[in-house]
């Protein structure tokens, strides 16, 4: 995002009483800075076909409208596309291959008891909850419960490794647009997508913190590997 461009106005004074040398002026447009809203309900679902479907609501800003600024009207919104990201994830494995499905924090080489504590956080919810998040449900069955606890505890403390990219844009579509397929994808990896709306001068990036079902929501696994 660029910083606000800050226009200073310097006045020469004259030789003329003291009252007259008081100026004053009103407020100058300036550049838009103010970003689009974000797309929203953003989703990643990975198909039998070796891709990735992406979909998300489009910015309330996809669209042209107008603020004021003191006697000025600015364009602000006025959506010019969205920029689709990924971040790639390998998944986790330990020292014999096998999928480590208890490493949450994703910090670390190894499931630890930041991780236990992680989970024990949303122990008892289920998908009859508003704040249920699926990330943790490792023995799916729409609720977290001792069976995630058995399963955590079978990885509990195994050293893990993980393959991760930094994030790297992939396509840049027009407005008016709320899906993409992503066909350059491998099986048995992660993707975790960010869909950001931009204008002339800023991009939106989706709010997903960490762990949430938003944040679940637009990560998809290929198929090749059991979750």
């Amino acid at each position: 995002m660029k910083e606000y461009i800050r226009i200073v106005a310097l006045a020469a004074f004259c030789a003329v009483p003291a009252a007259a040398q008081l100026a004053t002026s009103g407020p100058v447009a300036s550049v838009d800075n103010i970003p689009p809203a974000p797309a929203t309900n953003l989703q990643a679902t990975s198909g039998d076909d070796l891709s990735v479907s992406v979909s998300w609501t489009l910015s309330t800003d996809d669209a042209r409208s107008f603020t004021t600024f003191g006697d000025q009207v600015v364009p602000t919104g006025d959506v010019h596309g969205y920029r689709v990201y990924r971040t790639d994830f390998f998944p986790p494995v330990d020292d014999s291959g096998e999928v480590v499905l208890g490493w949450f924090t994703r910090e670390g080489d190894r499931v630890d008891f930041d991780d236990f504590f992680l989970l024990a956080d949303h122990f008892g919810s289920s998908n009859a909850d508003a704040d249920f998040a699926l990330f943790f449900d490792i023995v799916p069955n729409g609720q977290i419960d001792v069976d995630d606890f058995f399963r955590f505890a079978d990885d509990f403390g195994k050293a893990v490794t993980q393959e991760q990219g930094s994030e790297r844009l992939i396509a840049t579509l027009g407005p008016g647009v709320s899906e993409f397929v992503d066909s350059d994808v491998v099986s048995g990896a992660s993707y975790a997508y960010d869909v950001r709306a931009f204008d002339g001068d800023n991009e939106s990036g989706v709010v997903a913190p960490f762990a949430s079902n938003e944040d679940v929501a637009r990560t998809a696994m290929t198929v090749g590997v059991d979750q």
